[in-house]
């Protein structure tokens, strides 16, 4: 058997699907479910009568403009986004024909598909998944890396399918790549300061190498990111998101864009479904629908909420979110994780960090208490959206289009 060798957290290996048990099975979870091209060719020469009968009503073929030999059919969910596939809990295809009858996407999930960074292959586990977030997030050790061997078991097995290639968006830097993702890391892990104080930290080290890359400076990157990162060991930056001054224009603006993120009533859809009852209960107390709940009304519960849950879950679980940042840094080789300029890519961990207060907070309220269910359930969510679907993407630039993507702008979704 033919191995490779792979970089992962240390968590990778001990990772394992608890299946029916799960809280929020990624077979309910209303996603896209690909079938490659391999895979529906076995599923064509099944002779099983039962299984032929339902395969044409439970699999279609993507259109021909759109079909690949990995996104080659789809499965069609029910009313309900599950997987027609799905019984007791266990997927039927696995059960009654093995794990090499399953889609490469099943397969391989959790885990994300291998990549090549420099001379590394590397790969992580999805946050989507809350046993994911339970193995690698809740222990309260900061996040480690290491390497394991893959075995090449089928043709279908993790190791088999060709990595993807880190290209870093053609962007110069990117050369750098994995001492500048280390640093960010290294900052992310600094304790004695606090979480925002640390994005924000990481959020001046890439203005300064945008500044050194509009003037062709690109081999004085790595000197220049090491110094933050031993200012931000020194406690230079400690208090600096607080040290801003207050703009009540400009904060109602960056929450509106935050809500207008965490909540959508257009077809009655959310972005964050466990935010609904948040805004249906402050609807009731209003007397109001939902969808005419304002902005302002929405931030008044939160910040209420945020007085008695936030700071304690910083003290007591803020390694929680750390490593939920560490796990991004490190998947999306950042900060050259998406085709935008390397002072922007700070948007992505200060909107994550800003949605994170705002829904567990509300949830804490509504529930009492801040619970390992609504804790996951926020986790789980931010993921899917910042990494499964186009929303943050969009959102990001939009603030850029307003002009709102300073660190100035940026301090005002850190504080807490």
């Amino acid at each position: 058997m033919n191995k490779v060798k792979v970089l992962v957290p240390a968590f990778y290996e001990t990772f394992n699907c608890i299946g029916g048990a799960c809280e929020e099975n990624c077979c309910e979870a209303d996603w896209k479910i690909y079938i490659d091209k391999n895979t529906y060719n076995l599923y064509r020469a099944v002779k099983d009568p039962d299984f032929v009968k339902k395969l044409p009503e439970r699999i279609k073929r993507v259109k021909s403009d759109e079909q690949t030999d990995k996104h080659y059919a789809q499965i069609v969910l029910d009313e309900d986004g599950k997987c027609k596939f799905l019984e007791d809990g266990m997927c039927s295809i696995q059960v009654k024909y093995g794990f090499k009858y399953l889609s490469t996407i099943c397969l391989i999930f959790p885990r994300k598909q291998l990549k090549q960074v420099g001379e590394n292959l590397e790969s992580t586990l999805s946050m989507a998944c809350p046993e994911a977030v339970r193995e690698g997030l809740y222990p309260s050790e900061p996040m480690t890396f290491k390497f394991i061997e893959i075995e090449n078991t089928h043709g279908k097995s993790l190791a088999a399918l060709s990595p993807s290639r880190f290209d870093g968006n053609a962007n110069v830097l990117a050369v750098y790549a994995q001492e500048l993702r280390k640093l960010c890391i290294e900052i992310m892990q600094m304790r004695a300061t606090s979480l925002s104080d640390r994005i924000f930290a990481i959020g001046m080290m890439l203005k300064k190498l945008r500044e050194l890359s509009d003037v062709g400076d690109y081999a004085a990157a790595p000197e220049a990111a090491l110094k933050y990162a031993l200012s931000a060991k020194s406690g230079q930056f400690n208090g600096i998101v607080a040290s801003f001054p207050d703009n009540d224009e400009i904060k109602a603006t960056i929450k509106s864009k935050l809500f207008n993120t965490a909540i959508n009533f257009n077809g009655k859809s959310y972005s964050f479904p466990h935010f609904i009852p948040c805004v249906e209960k402050l609807a009731q107390k209003l007397g109001k629908k939902p969808e005419e709940v304002t902005h302002l009304e929405m931030n008044q519960m939160v910040e209420i909420a945020a007085t008695v849950y936030w700071q304690d879950f910083l003290n007591e679980r803020g390694h929680i979110l750390e490593n939920y940042f560490v796990n991004y840094i490190f998947g999306n080789v950042f900060p050259f994780a998406v085709p935008l300029g390397i002072q922007h890519q700070i948007l992505f961990l200060a909107q994550a960090y800003a949605l994170f207060r705002i829904i567990l907070c509300s949830v804490a309220e509504l529930d009492g208490k801040v619970t390992e269910e609504n804790i996951i359930a926020t986790t789980t969510s931010i993921f899917r959206h910042t990494n499964h679907s186009s929303m943050i993407n969009n959102v990001t630039e939009d603030y850029i289009l307003s002009v709102m993507d300073s660190l100035a702008h940026v301090s005002f979704m850190l504080r807490d």
